[in-house]
């Protein structure tokens, strides 16, 4: 992918590191959010006299579904979707769609994908077509820890990378849903520790560690520090140390 040169983006897989690529590019709002249907959203506003950028990250999300927020509103960032309709005026294509699969193309590159899910398959001794819900749900949870990313991203990889047809995406989402229970027992037996991760957080940015540098440099008084940590929802634990808790 060109904008992985651009942006020095060295590793393969990235998974949660997303989330630095995208605080080095804009304000990050992390927040616990109890509306299920907000994943998170990008905002362009006036911030004292200049235009920056801010990403929402709703918290309450599982930490693969935040990982796809995050590589999503990087696209926006990016302008992703500008680029491609450029290069494609005389096509009409969806902003979304288009951001998505930047999202796919950044967590999930297709060589490395590929590798991953023949090594599976091979493990499995997987000889096709027809493959057992079992598997599928097997074989899917297990990308998903690999790479940090919601079943729906990985099912629908599938289909783009050609391994289901594009017709079927939506049985084989239908499939994984029917078998939550399983999935989640592959999770505790497998020790799939990246998946389902919630982490009720609360963060601006770097906010924490600016509070921390205005109360060891005495630019703020120490009532005005404390009232700073209420409103973002920090709790400093050991001062000594410096250690946080993030959340309630």
């Amino acid at each position: 992918m060109k904008i992985r040169d651009e942006k020095h983006i060295v590793n393969e897989v990235i998974r949660d590191d997303v989330f630095a690529i995208l605080k080095s590019e804009c304000i990050v709002l992390f927040y616990a959010l109890e509306d299920n249907d907000v994943e998170g959203c990008h905002i362009v506003k006036p911030l004292n006299g200049e235009i920056r950028q801010f990403v929402f990250i709703n918290t309450t999300k599982a930490v693969q579904e935040q990982t796809w927020t995050a590589a999503h509103e990087l696209g926006h960032i990016w302008q992703v979707d500008i680029y491609i309709k450029e290069k494609t005026a005389q096509y009409e294509l969806d902003s979304e769609s288009l951001v998505n699969r930047f999202a796919a193309e950044l967590l999930l590159p297709e060589k490395i994908f590929r590798t991953i899910l023949e090594d599976k398959l091979a493990e499995y001794e997987y000889k096709g077509p027809a493959m057992s819900r079992s598997m599928m749900v097997r074989l899917v949870t297990y990308l998903m820890n690999y790479f940090c990313t919601p079943y729906k991203a990985i099912i629908r990889r599938f289909g783009e990378l050609g391994y289901i047809e594009k017709s079927a995406e939506q049985q084989y989402l239908n499939g994984f849903e029917g078998q939550l229970e399983f999935y989640r027992r592959l999770i505790k037996e497998n020790q799939y520790t990246r998946l389902e991760t919630i982490n009720r957080a609360y963060s601006i940015g770097n906010i924490e560690q600016d509070i921390n540098l205005l109360e060891e440099n005495e630019i703020y008084s120490e009532k005005k520090v404390a009232r700073l940590r209420e409103m973002f929802h920090l709790r400093r634990l050991d001062v000594e140390e410096g250690t946080y808790n993030f959340g309630e």
